[in-house]
C-alpha cells in the first residue's frame, strides 16, 4: 500500500514537472546581428549563454509607394525563453540618417523618422518592464547599406535612450537605458503568419 502512495505522488510529481516546463520561443530564421552597450555594459552578453535572433522584415501598408522595413533584435536566456525584446520599425527603404522617436503612427510622407520600443519579458507572454523612447534625447538610426533587390541586406549604426513606461513590475534595469555604440546587420527575410 505505501509503495503504491509513493508510485502515486513520483507520478503527479512527474505530471507537475511537465506542465510546468517553460515555452521556448526561439526562430529558426535569424540572420546577422545587433551590437550595443546599454549603459556601458554589452546588451547582447546581459545573460550567461544567451542567444539572440535578428531579422528584418518590409512593413505591409497596403500601398505599393510607401516601402518602409522594421528590424528586430530578441535576447533568450540558456534555455531558450525570451527575456528582451528591441524593436526598431517604419524605418524608409534608403540611406540616410533617421530620428527615433517613441512608437507611434508615422505617415509615409515624413522620410526622417523611425520609431522603437523596448520591452524585458517574465517569461514569453508576461510583460516585465515597458520602455519607451525619451524624445528629448540625441536619438537616431543611421542606415549605412540598403539593398532593396537581391539579398535585402541592410546595415547601420544607432542610438537610442529608453525611460521605464509602465510601473515596474520587476526591478531588473534603471529607470533609463542608453543603448549607445549600436550596430546592426541583418537582412529583410519574408514575414512569417506567426508573432516572430
Amino acid at each position: 500500500m505505501k509503495l503504491c502512495k509513493i508510485s502515486h505522488y513520483f507520478i503527479f510529481l512527474i505530471l507537475l514537472s511537465v506542465g510546468c516546463e517553460r515555452e521556448t520561443t526561439v526562430p529558426h530564421d535569424s540572420w546577422g546581428y545587433f551590437s550595443v552597450n546599454v549603459n556601458g555594459r554589452r546588451w547582447e552578453k546581459t545573460f550567461k549563454n544567451a542567444y539572440q535572433a535578428v531579422r528584418g522584415a518590409a512593413q505591409d501598408f497596403g500601398d505599393t509607394t510607401c516601402k518602409r522595413v522594421y528590424l528586430y533584435s530578441l535576447l533568450f536566456d540558456s534555455e531558450g525563453v525570451l527575456e528582451e525584446y528591441l524593436y526598431l520599425s517604419d524605418i524608409p527603404t534608403k540611406t540616410g540618417r533617421y530620428r527615433i522617436m517613441s512608437d507611434r503612427d508615422v505617415p509615409c510622407s515624413d522620410s526622417t523618422i523611425a520609431t522603437s520600443t523596448f520591452t524585458a519579458f517574465i517569461d514569453f507572454d508576461i510583460f516585465r518592464d515597458r520602455y519607451e523612447v525619451l524624445e528629448s534625447a540625441d536619438n537616431y538610426l543611421q542606415i549605412d547599406q540598403y539593398q532593396e533587390s537581391g539579398n535585402r541586406e541592410i546595415k547601420g549604426r544607432f542610438q537610442v535612450t529608453f525611460v521605464l513606461r509602465s510601473p515596474r513590475f520587476y526591478n531588473s534595469y534603471e529607470d533609463t537605458l542608453k543603448f549607445t555604440n549600436g550596430k546592426f546587420h541583418t537582412k529583410i527575410l519574408p514575414r512569417k503568419n506567426r508573432h516572430l
